[in-house]
């Protein structure tokens, strides 16, 4: 009997996937029976991972890995026996990240033993490497109208040895109940290298609620020009470009992914007086990369200091709104702007909210009903003190017009400066238009919604993630950032 490794390359970041193909062969010219070493009750066969986060070495079965972990369910009691004819393998693969979890940079071996009654087995060892590498600032993405809320995509770029490299996940907290809450952390996905000075990893927001037809897109920017990968078509190093022809304002976030397999890219032009909106489009069965264009554009009253975008839900139409947050004297200006049944541009409503002051880096939280509604929320402060945060809440008839007045309500004083801000509501199918809101305090702490006198601001675990995101799903979490591992999250307490 022999054991071999195969690995699909030698060098990793600590964020990404690892595996390791493991093959038992019978070498002999007779039979052989044993029990199976690749079923989750066995633990003859042991995985050892030595290295520099393990100078002793770290071991696992496949049983051992079962019983630590409350998201698996041990099958069965004792593994079959198979029987390998000669020359006959098997096969299997070992998801190294979830079995052997190293994050520490160097190098490390891999090796592995089966031991069953007669028979006793040693692998050549393999090796590979964990390279040194820091995670950018990570953005999320979500399905508008979805039943359920609980899954999330995330987008950053990770510095490798200088060498920008655009990564992303899949998260969800499915087995909250199971597990006493949280998001079940998975290893990130590399997609590829990105020109070097790339910036702002974005997942788009889809209403492709089914989850049947769109097209799947990542994009950044580099320089003067939006970047984006979708379809099979496009990498990382062939990707869909636009160049805005000047460094925008900013970047309207989210992206906006249709269900038509377009995505919308709203754009606040240098000097921040335009909003231009950006298309680029394709299908899963593509074979051409074709660039993006520019499908709107107006001119804004003022400069705007916040803005955000969403996309009405597929069954009311693939429409776009954007509102942007301008500071006046006499308050707030809200401006909405959305496409129009041509796809163009235009600015349909412009509200003054009085008493009200923009706080630093808050971002709106929209969200779109199935009757075509638009609903605002955004975290702001009084003029007379920075410290007293308020709730500015507004709502917009189908055709984009004020539906009424905005309301304004006190959340109190906080207990240190304010750094940034978020409000959002819930997007899916069950609990849509549910509102929620987080303050980033200077000295680190975070207030928000659910926090109460006894408790007050909460600490985190990693730095929250700024711009700041929320995931509301079965539970509430602040997207926070790991510096090597990426996006992390922090259960809302």
């Amino acid at each position: 009997m022999s054991i071999q490794f195969r690995l699909p390359k030698e060098r990793f970041t600590a964020a990404e996937a690892r595996s390791a193909r493991i093959i038992l062969r019978n070498e002999g010219t007779e039979p052989l029976e044993l029990r199976d070493p690749f079923r989750d009750a066995d633990q003859s066969l042991a995985y050892t991972l030595t290295g520099p986060e393990f100078p002793d070495g770290l071991s696992v079965t496949w049983r051992s890995f079962v019983l630590r972990n409350p998201a698996y369910v041990l099958t069965m009691d004792e593994a079959p026996r198979i029987r390998l004819g000669a020359g006959q393998a098997i096969e299997f693969v070992v998801d190294l990240h979830e079995w052997l979890p190293a994050t520490r940079p160097g190098r490390y071996r891999l090796g592995a033993r089966l031991q069953q009654e007669k028979l006793t087995v040693s692998a050549a060892p393999v090796e590979f490497e964990i390279v040194s590498s820091s995670a950018g600032v990570p953005s999320l993405g979500f399905v508008v109208a979805a039943s359920y809320a609980d899954a999330a995509m995330a987008a950053w770029i990770q510095d490798v040895d200088g060498q920008p490299m655009l990564m992303a996940n899949g998260y969800d907290d499915q087995n909250a109940e199971d597990t006493e809450g949280g998001v079940t952390m998975r290893a990130a996905t590399l997609q590829g290298p990105v020109e070097p000075g790339s910036t702002e990893a974005l997942v788009p927001w889809s209403n492709d609620a089914q989850g049947d037809f769109s097209v799947h897109w990542l994009m950044w920017r580099h320089g003067t020009s939006l970047v984006a990968v979708g379809g099979m078509a496009a990498t990382t190093l062939k990707p869909f470009r636009f160049d805005l022809g000047e460094t925008p304002e900013r970047i309207v976030r989210p992206p906006l992914e249709s269900v038509a397999g377009e995505l919308f890219v709203p754009v606040v032009g240098a000097g921040g007086r335009t909003l231009r909106l950006i298309r680029f489009q394709t299908s899963n069965d593509a074979t051409e990369v074709t660039p993006g264009r520019e499908v709107g554009r107006v001119i804004l009253p003022g400069v705007p200091v916040a803005a955000r975008a969403t996309i009405q839900p597929s069954s009311v139409g693939n429409g776009v709104s954007v509102l942007l947050v301008e500071e006046s004297l006499g308050g707030l200006d809200l401006h909405h702007v959305r496409t129009t049944s041509t796809g163009r541009l235009t600015r349909v409503a412009s509200t003054l909210v009085r008493g009200a002051r923009a706080l630093p880096g808050s971002e709106p939280g929209l969200w779109m009903d199935t009757a075509g509604r638009l609903h605002a929320l955004l975290v702001a402060a009084s003029p007379k003190n920075p410290r007293r945060a308020l709730l500015v809440e507004a709502r917009y008839r189908a055709d984009g017009r004020m539906e009424a007045p905005p309301r304004v309500t006190p959340l109190g004083l906080l207990p240190d400066a304010p750094r940034a801000a978020v409000a959002r509501y819930r997007i899916d199918a069950h609990r849509g238009g549910e509102p929620y809101w987080a303050i980033l305090l200077e000295d680190g702490r975070v207030l928000h919604r659910d926090s109460n006198d006894s408790h007050g601001p909460m600490k985190t675990r990693n730095p929250a993630a700024v711009p700041l995101e929320l995931f509301l799903s079965r539970d509430d979490y602040l997207l926070s950032a790991d510096p090597v591992l990426g996006p992390t999250f922090e259960q809302l307490r």
